[in-house]
């Protein structure tokens, strides 16, 4: 069935009822509940089926990798203002692992090489690349293998992805072969 000119909806007549409208409060308890979800470690499950897609995970187990973002013992030191945890991804992602990654405000994830494809999916924050684009929450960036970035952290908020990567060639000053790192 075609929409006419004349079936479409009036942008400013819904603009004006929904003003007309008082505005509801939620119960205190749903309030309640709403701000322990966004603040909680069940914040990240909007994400569950992406994380389960991208890594080739069972519901429970992707759900477990979420679940440990906020665990403080499950991260390792990469470079000042970066950390990350390593975790092992179904078979569907071949030689990739899975990698959860957090870039503190101001930091950056050091310039590196892609050895293999990489995807990384935001889980919170705002990152920039080298040529400028930044990425938020829900955002999937893909990396052919070969390619080169910096990532930096731009805004007030730590950054948390999570990313399926075979390995990186970390890119400095030193001509050093013990860069390549598979993050494992």
């Amino acid at each position: 069935m075609n929409q006419t000119k004349e079936d479409e909806l009036d942008v400013g007549v819904l603009d004006f009822l929904t003003r007309a409208l008082d505005p509801l409060k939620p119960a205190p308890s749903l309030r309640e509940r709403l701000m322990g979800l966004a603040s909680g470690k069940e914040r990240f499950m909007p994400f569950l089926d992406r994380m389960m897609s991208l890594f080739d995970l069972p519901q429970d187990a992707a759900n477990g990798e979420l679940h440990t973002i906020d665990e403080a013992d499950a991260w390792e030191d990469m470079v000042p203002g970066v950390r990350y945890r390593d975790f092992e991804g179904g078979p569907g992602i071949g030689e990739a692992h899975g990698g959860l990654v957090r870039v503190a405000p101001g930091a950056s994830f050091p310039p590196h090489e892609h050895v293999g494809d990489e995807a990384m999916l935001m889980l919170q924050g705002e990152i920039e690349d080298d040529a400028g684009k930044r990425y938020s929450a829900g955002d999937l960036i893909e990396s052919d293998s070969g390619s080169q970035h910096t990532l930096r952290n731009v805004g007030e908020t730590e950054v948390i992805y999570a990313a399926r990567v075979v390995a990186v060639n970390f890119l400095g000053d030193d001509d050093d072969d013990d860069d390549d790192v598979d993050l494992d």
